[in-house]
């Protein structure tokens, strides 16, 4: 049979996904992730913010509280599902659902098409592919690790010749075309 096509750099067991397949890949990982993360988001609000108010009799007004709790402890949770998912799917077989769609996987520099990666490999690239977002909702801190994600995630247009993220570097990780 045919397999996968493009020129397979030294270090990589196939031929390095296109920029566009990964993004794909994280554009349906992050559809799934959303629905939950939804649900979640609403049921904080739900129990944490309070709507302002004005009793007439008493003239007391109300001030609104909790959006700020709310949005904060609704980014951390959502960090830590996305890191965990990241890490059990890869944990597995090296492909999370999007990546699956999309024919590519994640190997180690040097390493196998076949299996998962190890749990310290896998670990490694979720925590800095998504462990910024957890602490994205702090003020100040949350803007610089924006900027940080945004680099890291495009950093694979200029590096060569493995065409890695800032998390594939750290993990020592490629992704690779399985199809």
């Amino acid at each position: 049979g045919y397999g996968p096509q493009g020129v397979t750099p030294p270090g990589a067991p196939a031929p390095l996904a296109e920029w566009w397949q990964r993004l794909v890949a994280r554009i349906i990982d992050g559809i799934i992730l959303a629905i939950p993360m939804v649900i979640i988001s609403l049921v904080l609000g739900a129990i944490l913010v309070t709507s302002g108010g004005f009793d007439l009799e008493t003239g007391v007004i109300t001030e609104p509280s909790g959006y700020a709790l709310s949005t904060f402890l609704s980014t951390v949770i959502a960090g830590l599902i996305y890191v965990a998912y990241e890490f059990l799917m890869l944990r597995q077989n090296g492909q999370t659902v999007g990546k699956m769609v999309m024919g590519i996987k994640v190997v180690r520099v040097g390493g196998a098409l076949q299996g998962g990666l190890s749990p310290d490999v896998a670990i490694k690239r979720a925590g800095v592919s998504y462990g910024p977002y957890a602490l994205s909702g702090i003020p100040l801190v949350g803007f610089v690790l924006n900027i940080f994600t945004l680099v890291n995630v495009l950093w694979q247009l200029w590096d060569k010749p493995l065409k890695q993220c800032l998390h594939d570097k750290v993990a020592s990780t490629v992704v690779v075309k399985t199809k």
